[in-house]
């Protein structure tokens, strides 16, 4: 048995081996983001990501306008201070909201190098396993053939919805990615998963908090 380009078995005669019935056959293109869904996909998230980062930047402008006017008109010194408080707890809170902005385009850029990378392969399945938790996304076991055992714990996440879990993933997935391998190198940016057909991407990590 050998391994695809994408990093996944093939069987002896050179093609993707058998899958699932609730699979849907991958496109055929050398890299996963020429798949059209793939790319509107990921384009349509990004936007998402900076429609979002300038909503912020409105508020927060807003907020030391309003600042600015209350504290002028502030009598007391009592009042000053409070309002100087507030202002204070909104700055925090809005670089707070920067760098898990810049944490979502960061994890965008990952999705598109792997699936500039890797095309898709299917997969039997994509499994969420019961009674673990992962502080950064959703834990995930992959299984990359029929009848084999699912991988070690990883991490998924949609960057927009890092605790989404598309439930069609267990039943069949496209992946694009590296293979897990035990012992390997904790990474991020380790492939990226999506439905059958195309949809919301997730990207898989094995640099993952995972706790029972």
């Amino acid at each position: 048995m050998k391994e695809s380009g994408g990093g996944l078995p093939l069987d002896k005669s050179g093609t993707q081996a058998d899958r699932g019935p609730a699979d849907a056959p991958a496109p055929l293109h050398k890299c996963a983001f020429d798949h059209p869904e793939t790319r509107a996909a990921w384009e349509k998230a990004r936007s998402k990501a900076k429609r979002g980062r300038w909503i912020w930047h409105a508020l927060y402008a807003l907020s030391w306008v309003a600042y600015f006017v209350l504290f002028g008109n502030l009598s007391s010194d009592n009042a000053r201070e409070r309002a100087a408080g507030g202002i204070v707890l909104v700055s925090f809170l809005y670089l707070i909201l920067l760098y898990l902005r810049r944490d979502v385009m960061a994890s965008l850029k990952r999705i598109r190098r792997v699936l500039e990378q890797h095309p898709w392969q299917p997969i039997p399945a994509a499994h969420r396993p019961a009674g673990v938790r992962d502080v950064m996304g959703v834990p995930v076991q992959l299984r990359y053939r029929e009848g084999e055992e699912l991988t070690g714990l990883m991490s998924a996440r949609n960057p927009l919805r890092r605790r989404h879990w598309p439930e069609e993933l267990e039943h069949g997935a496209w992946y694009a990615g590296e293979v897990w391998r035990e012992g390997g190198a904790r990474t991020r940016g380790f492939g990226v998963l999506t439905v059958p057909g195309g949809g919301e991407l997730l990207e898989v990590s094995r640099e993952t908090a995972v706790r029972r």
